[in-house]
């Protein structure tokens, strides 16, 4: 499992960094096995190009904006700053919330909304998920705003879906840096979701342990922070199991550490046993990266390899 990141997070927060969000999106139409739904992003994104990768992105000044919050249900301000316990405002808060939905609406048209009946909308009807894809388009575009549709279709945004998962800080030496939020959400039933064909060009619905198996045959490229998430949801059996875990879970930054050694770059995450050592520029010689994970591993640092991210796994 993903353990407590031992980082300073002011120390972090030195350089350059833009808060940003995502949404783990789950579901279980098969009862034997749960599947993660992956975006691939564009082969020219000047971040994580080719990766496969969760729906998210940066947190806008638009989703600061409390104007939403007659039109959500389940998050307040105050309660979403009681739950990230980062030091945030609860205007800053609660955009962590808002902010992973309207990145789910645009990057894979799935919306968290309800009716006035408190029913998820399944958007079945052909005119009803006509008007939402247009609205896709304008809230993309920047010319509509997640609230003006609530306010439009008279729904309410279902903040509730959405549960704090993780918080990942990308490493000092990335030019473009993120301290991104991570959600877990089951998947609306009756929604479709697809890529936008202009950040992302590819969507699968996979299970955990496939898309780990098809990150080491070059199939499916995992970013480190999905490799590592989907690492940890394959050690359940089902969707009810990962919620339960979420009661218990506590939450700390990990911030990883960005390493060239022996012409490889890899990624070394803050339980790796020389974490300290590589941060304080001790490079060991010769340097062992321990042994591929497997499984039932936890996987402490990454290396990169033929365009993709290979797990390793080093013991104390």
């Amino acid at each position: 499992m993903i353990g407590p990141g031992r980082i300073c997070y002011e120390h972090a927060m030195a350089g350059i960094i833009q808060r940003a969000t995502t949404i783990i999106l789950v579901r279980d139409e098969n009862p034997e096995e749960f599947e993660v739904y992956l975006l691939k992003r564009h082969e020219k994104s000047s971040f994580m190009a080719g990766n496969y990768v969760y729906p998210g992105g940066r947190i806008d000044p638009n989703d600061q904006s409390l104007e939403i919050c007659p039109y959500t249900r389940g998050v307040s301000p105050e309660e979403a700053m009681r739950i990230l316990t980062t030091g945030l405002s609860p205007e800053e808060s609660l955009a962590c919330w808002t902010s992973a939905i309207r990145e789910l609406f645009e990057e894979a048209g799935v919306i968290f909304g309800c009716n006035r009946g408190g029913d998820l909308l399944s958007l079945g009807d052909s005119e009803e998920k006509k008007r939402y894809d247009g609205y896709r388009k304008e809230v993309q575009k920047g010319s509509m705003t997640l609230c003006e549709v609530a306010q439009r279709e008279q729904i309410l945004i279902a903040l509730d879906q959405l549960h704090y998962y993780a918080r990942w800080i990308t490493p000092e030496a990335r030019p473009q840096r993120f301290d991104t939020y991570f959600f877990i959400a089951r998947h609306p039933r009756g929604q479709e979701a697809t890529p936008d064909q202009k950040e992302t060009t590819v969507g699968i619905w996979i299970t955990p342990a496939q898309a780990l198996k098809e990150n080491l045959a070059g199939e499916v490229a995992l970013s480190p922070p999905t490799l590592k998430t989907i690492e940890d949801l394959s050690r359940y059996r089902t969707l009810d199991e990962v919620f339960r875990s979420l009661k218990n879970r506590v939450i700390q930054p990990i911030l990883p550490h960005l390493t060239k050694v022996s012409n490889e770059t890899a990624i070394l995450f803050p339980w790796d046993p020389e974490y300290e050592r590589f941060k304080r520029g001790e490079i060991p010689n010769p340097v062992d990266h321990g042994k591929p994970s497997e499984l039932t591993d936890n996987t402490t640092r990454v290396i990169l390899r033929n365009g993709r991210w290979l797990p390793h796994h080093k013991k104390a």
